[in-house]
């Protein structure tokens, strides 16, 4: 009888070891698991944040040559911003003339910035310049989408009679201008009409 319980018992530790040991697999797999999802979202945060620091530093410089070359950009001369320590990678800023209706111009001025050092960052900036004439039924820039994608408020962007209005989209990239189409690139966008 003895014999017979012992044989009976015997692998009965093994059994209870292997059952232990993938529990354990399983908890550190699940700890592993949940550590990797926390390690990608903090690196997700830290991407968007580069992202969007590189288009709120675009938006301030683009107000800020928006103001100094303010009579230049109204009557479409081309203007020489410099953002960051940096000149625009493209070589010459003109101003293109986007379709308008009414009484006035209205120009578009478009460049872009490859900044930041360790961590280099794209700042591109739209920036649709129109004014019209004091006498007169204002003027609107049309196709919006056009020079602004994504534009939020239509296609046509309408200024009053006698003023001067602006509207500044920037585009912050978490990495170099020439290759904001690759993979891992966060793009956060900032629009401002005034």
């Amino acid at each position: 009888m003895k014999y017979q319980q012992q044989k009976s018992e015997s692998g009965f530790a093994l059994l209870i070891s292997l059952i232990v040991v993938g529990v354990v697999i399983s908890i550190g797999l699940s700890v592993l698991d949940l550590t990797i999802k926390q390690v990608r979202l903090s690196t997700n945060a830290k991407e968007s944040e580069l992202a969007f620091h590189a288009a709120n530093a675009g938006m301030e410089c683009a107000r800020f040559w928006r103001r100094a070359s303010s009579s230049q950009m109204e009557v479409g001369n081309a203007i020489s911003p410099v953002c960051f320590g940096e000149t625009p990678d493209s070589n010459v800023i003109d101003a293109t003339a986007p379709t308008f209706v009414g009484d006035g111009e209205s120009f578009l001025y478009s460049y872009e910035f490859t900044w930041g050092g360790s961590e280099p960052r794209c700042t591109q900036i739209n920036t649709v310049v129109a004014s019209s004439s004091a006498i007169g039924t204002g003027v609107t820039t049309t196709n919006m989408v056009a020079l602004i994608p994504g534009y939020p408020e239509g296609n046509n962007k309408y200024c009053e009679p006698g003023a001067r209005c602006s509207t500044v989209s920037v585009r912050g990239y978490n990495r170099p201008c020439n290759t904001t189409g690759g993979f891992g690139v966060v793009q956060r966008e900032v629009l401002l009409q005034y």
